[in-house]
């Protein structure tokens, strides 16, 4: 089986303490690793938005992780044609995820719930750069995962706790 790896993923990939992506990616030859376009414009783009003083740091690492997963999987997969039908099919799906703050927290609504708010259309494409090769994407879970499941998209996503 092999796995693209979401952008979310990717970034906790370049973290140095343990997280569920990296002990997920442990138990995983690389070689059944993949990256797409999309992923890592995604993870470029939240290290952009980091404050100098962090970015440095968080660009080596980057740049370490996709180096090594293209060293052993190949260059990432682009958005084509094919996974631009892909996501025709899935651009107006119901698909949501819990909204974040500006730290990343978790927004509650006045009963303490996770506010939900729908996916991005960047998140779109990741998923159907899955779909278009067969992939399972791995992703940090959110409530749109379960979603997929319900579509019966089990085997396009493997959520990591």
């Amino acid at each position: 089986m092999q796995f693209l790896i979401s952008g979310n993923a990717l970034m906790q990939l370049c973290l140095e303490t343990s997280t569920p992506a990296s002990e997920w990616a442990d138990a995983k030859p690389v070689v059944d690793l993949r990256l797409s376009l999309m992923g890592v414009s995604m993870a470029r783009a939240w290290v952009l938005a980091l404050e100098p003083a962090r970015r440095m740091q968080w660009q080596r690492s980057l740049d370490h992780r996709i180096n090594e997963i293209e060293l052993e999987s190949g260059r990432p997969l682009p958005l084509d044609e094919r996974v631009m039908a892909s996501w025709t099919n899935i651009r107006s799906a119901n698909l949501v995820q819990e909204a974040k703050d500006e730290r990343g927290n978790v927004v509650l609504d006045e009963s303490g719930n996770a506010i939900l708010e729908d996916i991005g259309q960047d998140q779109r494409l990741e998923i159907a750069t899955a779909l278009t090769h067969g992939l399972t994407l791995v992703d940090p879970w959110a409530p749109f995962h379960d979603q997929m499941r319900e579509m019966g998209m089990d085997k396009f996503i493997e959520s990591l706790r």
